[in-house]
């Protein structure tokens, strides 16, 4: 692969969570509430617990005698935590106008996350107006990590092929763009470090989603 220069960018995947919106999901709430619905399904397994919350539901689906039936319990109640996290949230300062401008560039912007498409909304009703897909959990063939999320964002806003940057604030988000073989752009506006995402292999760190973004349009004027 060739190295992948800022310059080049023709489109732009964010995360929403931490990244577009300060947006603390209570996760030790989610887990527990997940795992109470596993174990009511006579599974009880602490390596399985370990998993991230959707990887415990899928990998438990395959262990229980009533998969659907769990699968419906355990998604009310991950997104009950979701909403009522998002009924809290804001956007970052200075992300909406930082979405327009990529737009106005004649970038293709999109938008992945492991969140469901209600939450979003209840943070940001305004969002499909300023973005050209998002490809939230209730939408997705396969979730981050996997790069699949990055490839199915782009081919629906008809960016596949495109050189693409990935912006996200985990470790994972930096995961999932190395193997969608995007630029990793980093920014520690959730709960984690500049030195979290530089060791998970971003290519690039900037103080804010509107920093990263002030950084890629500059490097297209200069490229």
């Amino acid at each position: 692969m060739e190295p992948i220069q800022p310059s080049d960018m023709g489109a732009v995947v964010f995360d929403f969570d931490g990244t577009l919106a300060h947006l603390t999901i209570d996760f030790g709430r989610m887990t527990r509430d997940v795992v109470t619905a596993i174990r009511a399904h006579g599974l009880d397994d602490p390596e399985l617990e370990r998993l991230y919350v959707l990887e415990m539901v899928a990998e438990a689906q395959l262990r229980v005698d009533e998969p659907e039936r769990l699968a419906d319990e355990c998604a009310r109640a991950i997104e009950k935590v979701e909403v009522a996290a998002a009924a809290d949230a804001k956007l970052i300062e200075g992300v909406p106008e930082a979405l327009e401008a990529l737009r106005r560039a004649g970038l293709r912007v999109g938008v992945i996350t492991r969140n469901c498409r209600k939450a979003v909304f209840t943070v940001d009703d305004g969002l499909l107006d300023r973005i050209d897909a998002l490809v939230a959990r209730d939408d997705a063939d396969r979730v981050k990590p996997d790069p699949a999320h990055v490839h199915q964002c782009l081919a629906e806003m008809d960016a596949a092929g495109l050189p693409t940057a990935v912006v996200g604030d985990h470790p994972m988000d930096m995961t999932t763009a190395l193997d969608a073989e995007a630029l990793a752009i980093g920014v520690p506006t959730g709960n984690n470090t500049e030195a979290d995402l530089w060791r998970a292999g971003a290519h690039h760190v900037a103080a804010s989603a509107p920093a990263a973004v002030a950084w890629l349009l500059e490097a297209r004027r200069h490229g």
